[in-house]
Parts: C-alpha cells; sequence; structure tokens
C-alpha cells in the first residue's frame, strides 16, 4: 500500500498535467485563417477572398457591348439583375478561348456595385493560414502584378491570389 506522500505525489503530478495542458492550448496563438474560392484560368489557378463573391453562377447568354475595353465580355442577365462581365483572361493577357457551357460567372461584390467574372472551372473553397500566403514573386509580370496580392501552396495547388479590387477600378 502506498504512503500518503506518494499519493500526494501522484496527485500533484497528474493535476499539474492537466494544468500543464490547459494553460499550453491557452496559450498557443490562433492562427489566422482566410478562406478563398479557388478558380482556374487556362492553366492557372487563383483565388478570391469568399467574403467578396456573393454567387457562382453558369454562363448565360453574354450580350456584347460596343467601344469597350476588350476586358469587358460584355453584360448578362442575371436573376433579373444586368451585370457587367470582365474576362480575366483578357486582362491578366492570358490566351483567351471561347466561352463554353463549362465556364462560370463568379459574382463578385463591392460597397459601391456588382459584377461578374468569368473563369473556366470553379474549384472549392479553401481556407489558408494566412503565415501561408506569400507575396507574389518577383517574375511575375508587370501587367499581371497590379492584380496578384499573393499567392499560396495548399497541398499540391499553388494558387494566384486576386486582388478585385483592381478589376472594381477598371470596371467602374
Amino acid at each position: 500500500m502506498k504512503n500518503k506522500l506518494d499519493q500526494n505525489k501522484e496527485s500533484l503530478k497528474a493535476a499539474g498535467e492537466l494544468y500543464k495542458d490547459f494553460y499550453e492550448e491557452e496559450r498557443r496563438p490562433e492562427a489566422q485563417k482566410i478562406s478563398f474560392i479557388n478558380f482556374r484560368l487556362g492553366r492557372e489557378w487563383y483565388g478570391v477572398e469568399i467574403s467578396k463573391v456573393k454567387a457562382v453562377a453558369a454562363v448565360s447568354e453574354v450580350t456584347y457591348l460596343p467601344c469597350v475595353p476588350p476586358y469587358i465580355a460584355g453584360i448578362v442577365n442575371l436573376r433579373g439583375n444586368i451585370l457587367s462581365i470582365t474576362d480575366l483572361k483578357q486582362l491578366l493577357g492570358l490566351v483567351a478561348s471561347p466561352f463554353t457551357k463549362d465556364n462560370r460567372i463568379l459574382v463578385i461584390t463591392s460597397s459601391e456595385f456588382e459584377t461578374g467574372i468569368i473563369v473556366d472551372e470553379v474549384s472549392k473553397v479553401i481556407e489558408v493560414e494566412l503565415n501561408n500566403i506569400d507575396p507574389p514573386l518577383d517574375t511575375l509580370e508587370a501587367e499581371r502584378a497590379d492584380y496578384i496580392v499573393g499567392e499560396c501552396k495548399i497541398g499540391d495547388i499553388f494558387f494566384a491570389i486576386l486582388k478585385v479590387e483592381k478589376s472594381f477600378a477598371l470596371n467602374g
């Protein structure tokens, strides 16, 4: 039979382990995370902060407009709302391709207005810790650098984070 001193030592040790775990967990800073909707343009992957995306919609008939910059694909009627559509491939200097039924429109919102960006494919929502986001590569072409706020690799997906405010400025 254990004596009283040994029992107390064991109790204190067990309590110490409990308190140690409790305090260590309490002191651990929680990593800040941000969610992105991940999409593809050609062979490249991009992300937009999910809080700026109002909806993802299939491409309906795009009405082309005369006398607009080449990156404005036109307008669409989306559930009764007329929405201007930006072709990000044109804007970023990527190889253009005709729109298909597989393309999607990301409806982007700001405090001032809504616009749509047309993408080749929408993949999924990815949650990223802020410390995993790197600045854009120095080798990024100047015409693209203004539109990219950072880059990130999650698993086997490497994607650039789009600065949607820049496309708002161009559309506004």
